[in-house]
């Protein structure tokens, strides 16, 4: 009877390892098809890639639209302010409100090509500046935003991501309309507030085009994208 009660005790042992290995096997595997990760412990990307961009649609008085897709910069000023939103909530501006985000669309004359590295926030300094067409400051891309005629940085309609597929992408569009005298604009930026030259504003990303000179009723739609991709 002795010999048989340890058989059994062994057996019990047995099984239970086996439902052990089974569990801690499953552990990892599950880990792995949520991560990719063989440490189950490995954060799965739900927030990968932050990337935006833009097109302009120019409409002359009674003509028809003309519309460029150009390359755009997003600062790596900008970028940071948007990670400690996310991570800390202690972004170092202004707090997130309808007053502060980036639903606003600046405009500027500027041909000055951007630069990622600028330091894109602040008031105009010689290094830095969040105004639209003056990232870098005077020793950046030494512009100036619009700020009358129609070109006042305004609030864009913003369109929110949908669904399931990836990637999703949200959309601020605003259009602009010259209300008092033909105006040259070759750049846009989409930025954190309206007001320009002040210690809250960041400058997001920024997008230079064809210069164009709109004259009295003519307009320019601004469409900034904003894609966001998650595995």
């Amino acid at each position: 009877m002795k010999f048989l009660k340890v058989d059994l005790t062994r057996k019990r042992g047995t099984i239970a390892l086996l439902a052990t290995a089974l569990v801690i096997s499953s552990f990892f595997i599950g880990g792995y098809v949520a991560t990719g990760n063989w440490n189950p412990w490995g954060n799965r990307h739900y927030y990968q890639v932050l990337n935006a961009n833009f097109q302009e649609c120019y409409t002359p008085v009674g003509g028809t639209p003309q519309c460029q897709s150009v390359h755009n910069v997003m600062f790596n000023t900008g970028a940071i302010y948007v990670e400690k939103l996310v991570t800390s909530n202690n972004e170092g501006f202004c707090a997130v409100s309808a007053s502060c985000s980036f639903h606003f669309i600046a405009m500027s004359g500027s041909t000055a090509a951007p630069a990622a590295g600028q330091l894109s926030s602040g008031v105009n300094t010689g290094t830095s500046s969040g105004d639209c067409g003056n990232a870098g400051g005077t020793g950046g891309q030494a512009g100036t935003e619009l700020a009358s005629n129609g070109f006042t940085a305004a609030s864009g309609t913003v369109t929110d991501i949908t669904g399931a597929t990836n990637p999703q992408s949200s959309t601020v569009v605003n259009i602009f309309t010259d209300i008092t005298a033909a105006t040259t604009v070759a750049q846009s930026c989409l930025v954190n507030e309206v007001v320009h030259n002040d210690a809250n504003r960041v400058n997001l990303a920024a997008a230079t085009f064809s210069a164009i000179t709109l004259q009295i009723g003519d307009t320019i739609q601004i469409t900034w994208s904003i894609s966001w991709t998650w595995t």
